[in-house]
């Protein structure tokens, strides 16, 4: 069944309530014109799916006919939350870590060539860092989005590796005069990294910024390789080779939580 219009629109209901949905995802209050122009949706269309959101309670409207996320994204959002075996055993390590070391401390998926955050707790020493819960940054660019990129078995194959790189207009996606911005480096980083078990990110997503990441857990158990895990600092702070352990056995903590968690829901 075709699920998008020759220019991309998608077709689908439940492809164009989420498209209208995530056009909101950073944004303030939008208007009718202003969810047209950023989901190519036609008016009549937009229009109709805002004012079905907004009596379901997914979007909130403004006597000034402007829309925004409602009530109903923040209950979901943190039943979401409540409801993750995965940040019931990641917070209370990630929250020790980052008081034991006084570095900040992230938990991240990658989400369509995305590193999406989870969970994040700042260290004392690590300064202000610009991640925030809930954010997309290209998963090639941070380390957590790096490692697990890496251990995805699909990215030994080049091609895979040039859509990972690549923008709509065909250049390479970069942030910082850092970023690896070919295919050919991309694919040799992630050769090092699969060999090293650990991703270094020097200042790749944001200048000055570096991050150790890891996975958590084998690839081919169920919270293998489905999200990891990071810790950031200054660049010129951080001895990157001297945290892969420490990173690691956080990991390994936040990993044995979790398969405890699931041994104990099983009937």
């Amino acid at each position: 069944m075709r699920t998008s219009s020759r220019a991309g629109v998608p077709v689908s209901v439940v492809e164009r309530i989420a498209l209208v949905l995530e056009t909101f995802n950073g944004a303030g209050p939008l208007t009718l014109a202003n969810v047209t122009s950023r989901t190519g949706l036609p008016r009549s269309s937009a229009h109709r799916l805002l004012e079905q959101l907004a009596t379901a309670g997914w979007l909130s409207r403004s006597p000034e006919q402007t829309y925004e996320l409602g009530v109903k994204v923040y209950e979901m959002g943190q039943a979401a939350l409540n409801q993750s075996r995965l940040l019931q055993g990641a917070r209370p390590v990630m929250r020790a870590f980052a008081q034991r070391t006084g570095l900040t401390i992230q938990l991240a998926v990658v989400d369509r060539g995305d590193t999406v955050y989870l969970a994040k707790f700042n260290g004392r020493n690590s300064g202000p860092t610009p991640t925030s819960v809930g954010q997309r940054i290209p998963a090639h660019l941070t380390a957590v989005g790096k490692v697990q990129l890496a251990l995805t078995e699909t990215t030994r194959n080049p091609h895979v590796v040039h859509g990972l790189v690549r923008t709509g207009a065909g250049e390479p996606a970069r942030r910082t005069t850092q970023s690896i911005g070919t295919d050919a480096r991309l694919a040799q980083e992630f050769a090092v990294i699969r060999e090293r078990g650990a991703a270094f990110d020097r200042g790749e997503a944001f200048s000055g910024v570096g991050c150790v990441g890891v996975s958590i857990g084998p690839p081919d158990h169920v919270y293998g390789n489905l999200a990891g895990l990071s810790v950031c600092a200054p660049v010129t702070a951080l001895d990157y080779r001297k945290l892969v352990g420490p990173v690691r056995i956080a990991a390994r903590e936040i990993w044995d939580r979790c398969v405890t968690a699931e041994l104990a829901a099983r009937p």
